[in-house]
């Protein structure tokens, strides 16, 4: 028997002393809270407690164009984001593969967990394909500058700039570790070749693979195929590529990656990178 504490999942109703059971263990989880009151850079449109509110995240977001911040709820710190597919950049905030990224936001919620953060959605610019990515970058611009001038010490963003990485700095101690000896390009020298190579404008002609056709090989090796199945019958429905497969059956790649790897069948289909039948 395995009983999760924490001050938000027992109740009231639910009193033994754990002395008296030898057999039981205990898993002890990051609870809710003490929680401080959140700033909001804006009036709220859509406010959601995240492990909550999942379902309904995806549901009101989905194929919409939205400005988004996440407040960590135990020190205030505050991310300021925007997506072209609400829905699809929200619901990666679940994805093991996107939150073992090195980034403060994810860093943040591995270490105090979705429990402990508040999700605000700051403007629903309409549905996904009705403004141009460019009004988009321009209202998170607005927030991001809110965020870096009224909030210096409560930010997890990269970057003071949307839809880049301009203005990032390193840390003091990364610097230290990549300066002098332990750069890997310390002491070395560089033929006047090598830097002119570097330097000069490698598009249209002067790319040295300019007007080069590829292959049919090359470009089979070079494409990774996915095999669609019926699950029901095993029928073959088609050969796409990764980028095709997802788009064609509405689903994220982290989604199509986890079932080509586990084999199991995904809304009544069977994704494969090896082909399961036969050319008649």
């Amino acid at each position: 028997m395995i009983i999760i504490l924490s001050n938000y999942v027992i109740s009231n109703s639910f009193c033994f002393n754990i002395f008296d059971y030898i057999s039981v263990s205990v898993i002890f989880i990051k609870p809710f809270g003490p929680h401080i009151f959140p700033e909001f850079l804006n009036k709220p449109v859509r406010v959601y407690k995240p492990n909550l509110d999942r379902n309904l995240i995806g549901i009101e977001n989905k194929e919409r164009t939205i400005i988004y911040q996440w407040i960590n709820l135990i020190n205030g710190k505050m991310y300021v984001g925007s997506a072209w597919s609400g829905s699809r950049r929200l619901l990666s905030y679940w994805t093991s593969s996107v939150l073992s990224k090195n980034y403060p936001i994810y860093n943040s919620i591995c270490r105090y967990t979705l429990n402990n953060f508040m999700l605000i959605i700051l403007e629903d610019l309409g549905k996904t394909g009705t403004v141009t990515k460019e009004y988009m970058l321009s209202r998170e611009q607005f927030f991001l500058d809110l965020l870096f001038n009224n909030y210096p010490l409560l930010i997890l963003n990269n970057s003071p700039t949307a839809g880049t990485t301009l203005g990032f700095k390193h840390t003091d101690e990364f610097c230290l570790r990549r300066s002098g000896i332990l750069n890997p390009m310390y002491n070395k020298q560089l033929s006047d070749e090598f830097k002119y190579m570097q330097t000069r404008d490698k598009k249209g002609i002067n790319n040295p693979l300019f007007g080069t056709p590829k292959s049919i090989m090359t470009l089979a090796k070079i494409t990774k195929l996915v095999y669609v199945y019926n699950a029901k019958d095993m029928s073959y429905i088609g050969t796409y590529s990764t980028v095709n497969c997802s788009k064609m059956f509405k689903m994220g790649k982290d989604t199509l990656s986890k079932y080509l790897k586990s084999g199991q069948a995904y809304k009544g289909k069977i994704y494969s990178r090896t082909k399961l039948h036969d050319n008649n």
